[in-house]
Parts: structure tokens; C-alpha cells; sequence
């Protein structure tokens, strides 16, 4: 992974700026590995052929990083295609790990994260290049309030019931901080994200207030 990390480095960055880019990425590539091996070296790690998808997507997503923080180098469009790429491949592993029957504890933690880490790094590309306000950093923030609350056994650790719901906030979420930030000057998509902010508002708050049920009933 990588040497796949720096094909796309070597195809999309500019020659003359390609040693300056390859050291920070490096830099950017090893500290998001250590923190997702850190968080989940307790689970099961089984590398099969639907958590090797997700691999892949990690990448993508720190390779999106690093497009992000340095966007003067590169453009939105790659922003935008390879953000494209990374919600494509979310689905199909999800449905790879069902049709090969390699569902586990850890695809489905290593998916979430994935999944959150994307929505973290467009969300910091918003403050950063776009001058949002810093409280939109709450929305890839919520999960790990989530963790906190679990942890101190002030809610129950019990898994949500599926929600088509909460799955399409996840997707419209990821899908508005991608508008945001490849077509800033488009209201509507600004106006939108703050919408899906106060529906994942409500969605986090209502799972929240229904495991505290579970642990107190």
C-alpha cells in the first residue's frame, strides 16, 4: 500500500515539487497508519479481500490529505474524482465482506473509520482553504464522542439497530463536504451542508439518548 501511496503521488504531482511532496506524504502516510493501527490492533486484523478494498480506500483518503494541504499544488477536480472513488469503493466493500461472507468485528470498525476519516479530512480542507467556522470540525467529531461516552459508561456499548437513515446522513454528509469543497461557489451546496449538520445533529443526539436508555433500563 505503499508504493500504491506513492504511484499517486509520482502521477499527479508536478516534477518539480515531487521530493518536497514525497517527504511531507511520507511524514502524513506513517502518522495515519500508527494512529489506525493504535486504535485498532485490539480487534481480530484479517486482511481479506473486502478489508483490502478499505486498505485501498485509506489511502486514497490520505492521499486526498495530502491534496488538501497543499491544494495550490493540484487542483479540486482531483479532489473531487478521487473523493468520488473513495464513497464508490465504500460501497462495494460493504458488499464484497456480505457476498464472501467475510463479515468481522474489525472490517466493520475499520470501515467507520475510514469512513470518518474521509469526512475529517474534507472537513479540514473547509477551514483551512475555504474559511469555514472551526465548529463544523464537530461533525467527524461526533463518532468519537460516541467512544467517550461508552468508555465512561454513560451510555450503553450496545450495537445501534441499522438505520437506513443514518446511513444516507453518512453519504450526504460525504457527498456535501465534496460539493463544498470542489464548487465553493455554488450557495445551494453550502446551504445544504449546514442542513445535513443539524440532521446529523439529530441523529447523533437520538442514538445517544437511546443507548443511554438501553444502559438504564
Amino acid at each position: 500500500n505503499l508504493i500504491y501511496f506513492f504511484i499517486l503521488i509520482i502521477i499527479f504531482t508536478d516534477v518539480s515539487q515531487i521530493s518536497k511532496i514525497i517527504y511531507s506524504s511520507l511524514m502524513i502516510y506513517l502518522a495515519c497508519f500508527t494512529i489506525f493501527y493504535l486504535f485498532l490492533r485490539k480487534y481480530n486484523f484479517q486482511l481479506n479481500i473486502a478489508n483490502q478494498i478499505t486498505l485501498s480506500r485509506l489511502v486514497i483518503n490520505i492521499f486526498i490529505l495530502v491534496l488538501v494541504l497543499d491544494i495550490e499544488i493540484y487542483s479540486y477536480i482531483l479532489v473531487f474524482i478521487l473523493s468520488i472513488i473513495s464513497v464508490f469503493l465504500d460501497g462495494i466493500d460493504g458488499y464484497v465482506s456480505r457476498y464472501l461472507n467475510q463479515t468481522s468485528k474489525f472490517g466493520e470498525i475499520f470501515d467507520q473509520e475510514v469512513d470518518n476519516f474521509l469526512i475529517l479530512v474534507l472537513t479540514i480542507s473547509l477551514i483551512l482553504n475555504h474559511d469555514y467556522a472551526y465548529y463544523i470540525i464537530i461533525v467527524p467529531l461526533y463518532r468519537y464522542i460516541f467512544q467517550v461516552l461508552i468508555e465512561f459508561n454513560i451510555i450503553s456499548n450496545t450495537n445501534l439497530p441499522y438505520s437506513y437513515l443514518r446511513k444516507l446522513i453518512c453519504v450526504l454528509t460525504t457527498m456535501s463536504l465534496v460539493f463544498c469543497n470542489c464548487f465553493n461557489t455554488i450557495e445551494s451546496f453550502n446551504t445544504l451542508l449546514y442542513v445535513i449538520i443539524l440532521l446529523l445533529t439529530y441523529s447523533f443526539i437520538k442514538d445517544t439518548v437511546w443507548l443511554y436508555r438501553r444502559k438504564n433500563a
